[in-house]
């Protein structure tokens, strides 16, 4: 028994050690075409969310295999894009519905997907610049299930999905980086590295990748060196972790302004 506790100790030292460690969170979008693909994504070491395209031939199969694995799923919800392209990507939500089948297509969709925790959107630059339409799509996923968030991926400067969701009272978050928007090895890496900078300095960061043989090599490279120095979480711990840290930084605020009120 006298032994147990210096045991104890170093355990509870170790475990809020690691706790300071800055926090990253990794989306794997557009799974459901490729099998081989989809599970070398999933087989990635790590606490990873997996975000996966709607009928598509392996989605089921894909979300299945990242559950068992304790990973993370979402539908990546596909919305009408600034790319001509786009208008061939099935079950994509565009600008000729109205609300009423907005709400129709995210329900079929958000069925379509087993142990989704959330969702985020599949291209989407034309369709979440405009508030009319990405409040009825927020309220389609609350209506839905109100413990599901949004993650907005951000394919437009411009978009108003984040501020929609969190007017509609969906759990809500952005992400930071796109890591390969160029897919050739160097740029990959290039963004690994801002990525983390960014977690460094900020504290956390999120990044989405595809599910390409490049990126696949360069996380398989990089990740093991990384959880080193980083904590790897899923998006929803991600937002509960900058809920809590902007939480502190407000009461941090409010003392210090009283503080200096009463001197």
């Amino acid at each position: 028994m006298i032994r147990f506790w210096p045991l104890l100790a170093l355990a509870l030292t170790c475990s809020a050690t690691a706790d300071q460690r800055p926090v990253l969170s990794l989306v794997i979008d557009d799974l459901g075409y490729s099998l081989d693909n989809g599970i070398a994504a999933i087989d990635l070491e790590g606490t990873h969310t997996y975000a996966i395209l709607p009928d598509t031939i392996y989605g089921r199969r894909l979300a299945e295999r990242a559950h068992e694995r304790g990973k993370e799923v979402i539908l990546h919800l596909p919305m009408q894009s600034i790319n001509s392209a786009s208008s061939r990507e099935p079950h994509a939500l565009n600008e000729a519905m109205d609300e009423d089948e907005l709400t129709g297509k995210v329900h079929q969709l958000l069925r379509d997907v087993p142990f989704i925790r959330g969702v985020n959107n599949h291209m989407g630059s034309h369709l979440t610049e405009f508030d009319f339409f990405m409040r009825p799509v927020m309220d389609s996923i609350r209506g839905y299930n109100p413990n599901l968030y949004f993650l907005d991926s951000r394919t437009s400067p411009r978009s108003v999905a984040l501020a929609e969701a969190r007017e509609a009272g969906l759990r809500s978050i952005s992400r930071d980086v796109f890591l390969d928007n160029e897919t050739n090895p160097e740029s990959i890496r290039l963004q690994i590295h801002i990525w983390l900078a960014q977690a460094r300095d900020r504290g956390s960061a999120i990044a989405i990748g595809h599910p390409y043989a490049n990126t696949i090599e360069q996380l398989r490279a990089q990740l093991p060196e990384a959880q080193a120095e980083f904590a790897f979480i899923p998006i929803s711990r991600m937002i509960e972790t900058r809920q809590s840290h902007a939480h502190s930084t407000t009461r941090r605020e409010v003392a210090n302004n009283l503080e200096s009120t009463s001197q």
